[in-house]
């Protein structure tokens, strides 16, 4: 399908991308003459939401729309800061229990429509948090840094590799930073129970140097350059988008289990503007606003005809997706998730140098 033109060349100029501390800030002024303008804090790429805002502007000519691009915690934390003073309108992230413990903790506003009442009952909760794409977790390899080993298929054969060959991946695998990223944390958190390999991934990576990182695409650069040749964890449409740049990557849903979440939307109780914000909600559930998710990287989460959860991934094994429930509060506790950084960094920084003992 050959989609519309929606801007100018001068308006297309108009487009805008200022540093803000740590945040990027992207605006699309408003075709007409307009003082409104939808905030919205988003720990998703603009390019992958750019062409769906800018349909969504097509049908509200009369609203600007300013996107600040945050990580999982920043966004968090800067949302909090800012207190009732907050200009956002949405927030939008796949820090899944970021996101349920500000709902938890007061700060969305209810909002009903037909698109998200049709909504599956996984897909949203107390109708203050609707979730809108599907991310797969992929493990991704620089193919040429791998030598003659072949691309191993689950964790044991991802460890069982580390411990034959550890010189060649020593400083060259990569991972979130559970202390800097929201995201990371929750994927770090939802690994942990499934089980003792995990724990045992962690102590290799540790003995091997492993590099920390705030987000996927700082670690795909990484692998695309070579300066890494394992990423674990990483979010499955920035994965696809790099491997369609990088031939050398290869990208893996582990057969053991493959860590589905879901990016998720909120309208704070202090948005200016929530009815636009309810508004584009809607039409990122539309049919439309799927379809233009879909074709801009991003994983739809209903199927086109039914409005059913589509788990549109090629796993070798099952696909664990973390639920939208109050099972994610507990690690969001202050207390608690001190605790768990410290094991986790003690697990990933104070392992033995030398190879770990296959028991």
């Amino acid at each position: 399908m050959i989609l519309p033109r929606l801007l100018t060349p001068a308006l297309s100029l108009l487009l805008l991308v200022l540093p803000v501390q740590a945040a990027q800030e992207f605006l699309l002024p408003a075709p007409a003459d307009s003082q409104r303008q939808l905030v919205i804090y988003s720990a998703t790429d603009y390019r992958h939401l750019q062409p769906l805002l800018q349909h969504f502007q097509k049908d509200h000519p009369q609203l600007s729309i300013r996107l600040v691009d945050l990580n999982t915690r920043e966004l968090h934390d800067r949302f909090l800061t800012e207190g009732p003073d907050s200009p956002a309108d949405l927030l939008i992230s796949s820090a899944m229990d970021l996101q349920l413990k500000l709902v938890n903790d007061g700060h969305a506003r209810p909002y009903r429509s037909s698109h998200t009442l049709a909504l599956p009952s996984q897909a949203h909760w107390r109708h203050e948090l609707f979730a809108f794409t599907f991310e797969p977790v992929l493990t991704v390899f620089n193919r040429t840094l791998i030598g003659p080993h072949p691309v191993p298929r689950s964790r044991q054969e991802l460890l069982t590799l580390l411990r034959q060959d550890p010189a060649r991946f020593a400083g060259r695998i990569t991972t979130y930073d559970i202390a800097g990223s929201g995201v990371g944390y929750l994927l770090a958190s939802q690994d942990s129970q499934q089980g003792l390999m995990y724990g045992r991934l962690l102590e290799a990576f540790g003995s091997l140097a492993v590099h920390l990182d705030d987000t996927s695409n700082g670690m795909l650069e990484s692998l695309a350059q070579g300066r890494m040749a394992i990423g674990y964890n990483l979010l499955g449409s920035y994965v696809s988008s790099a491997l369609a740049r990088y031939p050398q990557l290869e990208a893996l849903a582990p057969e053991d289990y493959t860590l589905m979440l879901m990016r998720l939307a909120l309208i704070p109780t202090t948005a200016p503007h929530p009815a636009a914000a309810g508004e584009l909600i809607d039409f990122m559930l539309s049919a439309r606003g799927q379809a233009l998710l879909a074709q801009n990287g991003l994983h739809p989460l209903l199927e086109p005809d039914s409005g059913q959860l589509r788990l549109a991934v090629q796993a070798q094994g099952p696909i664990t997706l973390i639920p939208l429930t109050p099972a994610l509060l507990p690690l969001q506790d202050r207390f608690a998730r001190k605790h768990f950084i410290d094991t986790w960094t003690h697990s990933i920084t104070a392992a033995p140098s030398a190879t770990p003992d296959p028991e």
